[in-house]
């Protein structure tokens, strides 16, 4: 559905860079396309989100960072009415996973209450002990190259606009 967001958002820029050009708002063009690649970016990092299961761990990927916790450190998880998923830790640290976040799939599909099931059946019958238990790995940063290069041109443009405004 993002995808469909981003082709529809892009779809219309190039009516508006016509109507803008022809009325000589060469400026408005810049910064109507910082606007776009900024929202493009946004909606890039939301369509990347995922819980990602691996072996011995699970990586929970949001918009901006990235947690991963070991399946022995997991107390429990919990899948909400309204299309959520919560990961508690042994540590009473909370994971909540954005891709399931008020999801229209989720509300029709029940993608969370799958998701809890699978990530429960990897669970050790019996938890590490809390002074044993590895702390959440936290990326603060998480790298998007796709959204990061739309929104380095989104960047390029607001500078340009900025500039010619400046100079105009």
């Amino acid at each position: 559905m993002n995808g469909l967001f981003i082709a529809a958002v892009w779809g219309i820029y190039p009516w508006g860079v016509q109507s803008s050009m022809e009325h000589g708002y060469d400026r408005d063009v810049w910064v109507a396309t910082a606007a776009f690649c900024a929202v493009t970016t946004l909606f890039l990092r939301l369509a990347t989100c995922a819980v990602v299961l691996r072996a011995e761990s699970l990586v929970v990927i949001n918009p901006i960072g990235a947690q991963e916790v070991r399946y022995d450190g997991i107390r429990k998880v919990v899948a909400g009415r309204g299309a959520s998923l919560k990961i508690v830790t042994i540590r009473d640290e909370s994971l909540v996973p954005v891709v399931f976040g008020g999801s229209l799939v989720d509300y029709r599909f029940a993608t969370s209450e799958l998701a809890a099931t699978e990530i429960r059946e990897r669970l050790p019958r019996k938890p590490k002990p809390v002074a044993d238990a590895e702390p959440v790995k936290r990326t603060l940063v998480r790298p998007c190259r796709p959204a990061d290069f739309v929104l380095a041109i989104g960047v390029v443009a607001a500078i340009v606009g900025g500039v010619m405004g400046a100079i105009g």
